[in-house]
């Protein structure tokens, strides 16, 4: 089975649950549940990975803190690889408070500490070389490593022959392009969401977007498409969309895109094919949202699979 490095972002998650608006100054309001979680797009993609029984590796930047010892005992508890982890002094861990609301839908706020600090040289470069897929994830909030960083190392895998991907998150600065474009013609695979991916191009129309990617470099594009499922185009002639499952009572949707990521991937390293794999991604995804936190109910591929076989009507395929 092929392992799998996860570049990128991490935060120290605090979860508040409900919490559909701030209460005024000071007002006590009640919640039902407070926690700490890891979170992030590269460490919830990791854990996601160790979780389903796939090999991870996390590569990252932490504060020599109390989040950040936090963050590297939690992976590596869950069966990540942390060699990759740099802890630097002066610079807190990423950390974020989350606002889970009735609905299950999240709101952040967000100190961007080690992920903004993360540079290239903290990329562990034997590491990268022990992996077979090299998965930058949070792009966007990698502030010292956007761009033409991220870029040399991309372009630096893909000639040692690794399978090379990237995901965005929401870019709170309003940059969007111009902060990863110089990475995108070294992209074995592109998986932005939908509204990352309109930000990005200035298009709405899916396929639209679709071919901005291509024509920018990158080989093969995925478009997170929350309850529609997933918009994969392999190639600029073969694309299909994936219906998410229905019916799934979303508990909290904490790290869903990354938890399809992360099935996706699991996926490719199994040896299947992009329309299993993304089969496989939706049902790694359902399961993210049932539970609260990142990780949700994942459980095992076996567990997942067998999820997918009692409903095998619910995946077919949609031009």
């Amino acid at each position: 089975m092929k392992k799998i490095a996860c570049i990128g972002s991490i935060t120290t998650d605090i979860l508040v649950k409900p919490a559909d608006a701030i209460p005024a100054p000071g007002v006590l309001q009640s919640v039902e549940t407070v926690q700490m979680h890891v979170g992030g797009c590269a460490s919830n993609a990791a854990m996601d990975l160790a979780r389903l029984g796939i090999p991870s590796e996390l590569l990252c930047l932490v504060g020599k803190d109390n989040f950040g010892d936090f963050v590297k005992r939690s992976c590596e508890k869950a069966g990540v690889g942390v060699a990759g982890v740099r802890a630097r002094e002066g610079v807190p861990t990423t950390g974020s408070v989350v606002c889970i609301g009735s609905t299950g839908e999240r709101s952040f706020l967000y100190c961007d500490g080690s992920t903004a600090a993360f540079t290239e040289n903290d990329v562990d470069e034997a590491v990268l070389q022990s992996s077979d897929i090299i998965f930058v994830a949070g792009a966007m909030l990698l502030n010292s490593f956007d761009g033409e960083p991220c870029a040399r190392v991309m372009k630096r895998m893909q000639e040692a022959g690794k399978f090379t991907v990237m995901d965005t998150a929401w870019d709170s600065s309003d940059t969007w392009l111009p902060k990863i474009e110089a990475v995108l013609p070294y992209l074995d695979l592109f998986m932005p969401s939908y509204d990352e991916a309109v930000k990005l191009t200035g298009e709405t129309d899916i396929d639209r977007i679709i071919d901005f990617f291509f024509d920018k470099g990158v080989r093969t594009v995925i478009i997170k498409w929350g309850s529609k499922g997933a918009r994969i185009a392999e190639t600029r002639e073969e694309r299909y969309t994936l219906p998410a499952y229905k019916g799934i009572k979303a508990v909290d949707t904490t790290g869903a895109g990354d938890s399809f990521c992360a099935g996706f991937l699991g996926g490719l390293a199994m040896g299947w094919n992009y329309r299993k794999s993304g089969k496989f991604a939706n049902a790694v995804g359902a399961h993210c949202v049932m539970d609260i936190g990142a990780g949700g109910a994942i459980g095992t591929v076996d567990e997942i699979v067998q999820f997918m076989q009692s409903r095998a009507d619910e995946i077919a395929l949609e031009d």
